[in-house]
């Protein structure tokens, strides 16, 4: 074993002992990264991982991307990779939670704590990006290491921290976890795992211990259990944070009492961290993924990209393709698009907290109850872009109104109406619309002083009486 000798020139004793300290930690592999006890549906995804990291090969650099939506264990995931194999490598660093950090003072701080961590030499600081780049490259391509870097949210983020794999030792792995699989493919990570979420099974077996911690549901329990986990989806994080809120609750009117409120409004540090992906979007991105999650959510792709052209005057592909990069939403074998049921919900909040006690002061109106609230207490402002009003089965909806509430909606561009009964036809429709989709339309002829000049989809029932050719000039789809 090596022994250390004090000399005059190393000082005091207490800085000789800081020396020893900073040597030996350069040596002694770093503890765990701590992560729950009980782990679900995770075994199978680490090997998946681990096949990409190929930690048997010696010879190349590997990147690893680790990308989906908020809450789905992706840190969780990494994590368990990272402790299964640190002690391979000569050096590690987890870099924690790196979203938000960008800039100068950002980046820097992130280098520091990398050539800290990897070479536990505390008098290691760089002072600015460029230094902190030539200080990563010298010093990283002596070592074989393992970094993971969590929840990154910008391209800068990594080409200032991981840039190459020609800056690292062979041998090295890097992991990134992150909501955005864009910013994987601009840094040129091609080995990439999605994150699934739990399946039925998993997701019993999570929600059964947070709530239980036992091995069994009380039967008594089975059914509220079961609309629950529901709700949940298969998503990690609302079954760690509900879980944790039902495990205290000891009746089946609590249980229900708990979940009758998240369906109302939902749980908010749920919402705080699924709204972080939403954040991040430039406001037209934010108003496709509004629209999606309060209107479109299992509709065919095609229809929905017509529609969207129709509302907004261009093409929404691109944004539609931002969303499903940015682990919002996702497309289906069928060309649907779906999004997980809680971030529906995120969204539905979001428009909903536009005016929690106003129904007609939000940008978009879905739910029957808040639509006929509107038109039949004429609460209807310019604020409302869209209203659609899908069939209720279970209801034999009616709306007895005087047919003026559409007289202060301005700015109302898409205006659907299926399955619903009106006392009286409209006495205005908005000049502003776009689409017009109104099945078992009340009339056999238009307000009189409807004239809508930006009109392109045009449904109505068959009684209805067509106008002259001329009135429709602009609409490319029909059916009167």
């Amino acid at each position: 074993m090596t022994s250390f000798v004090i000399l005059d020139r190393d000082g005091y004793e207490y800085m000789f002992i800081d020396k020893i300290v900073r040597v030996v930690s350069t040596v002694i592999q770093p503890f765990s990264l701590s992560i729950p006890d009980y782990l679900v549906g995770l075994e199978d995804q680490k090997q998946d991982v681990l096949s990409l990291l190929n930690v048997d090969s010696d010879d190349k650099v590997y990147m690893v991307g680790i990308h989906g939506t908020g809450g789905i264990g992706k840190t969780t995931l990494a994590q368990a990779v990272y402790n299964s194999i640190v002690d391979q490598f000569d050096g590690s660093c987890y870099l924690e939670d790196v979203r938000g950090k960008t800039g100068n003072e950002g980046l820097i701080h992130l280098q520091n704590i990398l050539l800290s961590k990897i070479f536990g030499e505390n008098k290691i600081v760089v002072t600015s990006v460029n230094e902190g780049i030539n200080e990563l490259q010298v010093r990283l391509k002596k070592k074989k290491v393992l970094l993971l870097l969590d929840n990154v949210d910008k391209l800068d983020q990594l080409r200032n921290i991981v840039r190459e794999p020609g800056w690292f030792g062979r041998g090295s792995r890097v992991m990134i976890t992150t909501r955005d699989i864009d910013v994987l493919r601009r840094h040129g990570v091609e080995r990439r795992h999605e994150v699934k979420m739990l399946n039925k099974d998993e997701a019993y077996d999570l929600l059964r211990w947070k709530t239980f911690q036992t091995n069994e549901v009380s039967p008594s329990f089975e059914d509220v259990f079961n609309r629950a986990l529901t709700y949940i989806s298969g998503l990690p994080l609302a079954i760690e944070i509900i879980g944790s809120h039902l495990f205290s609750k000891k009746t089946i009117e609590e249980w229900n009492s708990v979940l009758d409120q998240y369906k109302k409004v939902p749980n908010q540090e749920i919402f705080e961290i699924l709204k972080v992906s939403y954040n991040d979007l430039v406001q037209d991105y934010k108003d496709v993924f509004l629209d999606i999650a309060c209107f479109f959510k299992g509709d065919n792709l095609e229809y929905v990209k017509k529609i969207l052209h129709a509302h907004y005057g261009d093409e929404k592909k691109d944004h539609i393709n931002v969303l499903i990069e940015k682990s919002l939403i996702k497309i289906s074998e069928f060309n649907d698009l779906s999004l997980h049921d809680l971030i529906e919900d995120m969204g539905k909040e979001i428009v909903r907290l536009e005016s929690p006690y106003q129904p007609g002061e939000r940008s978009r109106l879905w739910s029957v109850k808040d639509i006929v609230e509107v038109l039949e207490e004429n609460t209807g402002t310019s604020k409302i872009g869209t209203i659609i009003m899908p069939w209720d089965i279970k209801k034999d909806n009616v709306v007895n109104w005087d047919g003026e509430a559409f007289k202060n909606m301005t700015k109302l561009r898409t205006l659907l109406i299926e399955g619903v009964k009106f006392s009286e036809s409209p006495k205005h429709l908005p000049n502003s619309l776009r689409i017009l989709e109104w099945y078992d339309y009340p009339s056999q002829y238009f307000p009189v002083d409807f004239l809508p000049r930006q009109l392109i989809i045009c449904k109505l029932s068959s009684e209805f009486y067509r106008p002259r050719e001329d009135f429709f000039k602009k609409a490319s789809v029909m059916n009167l």
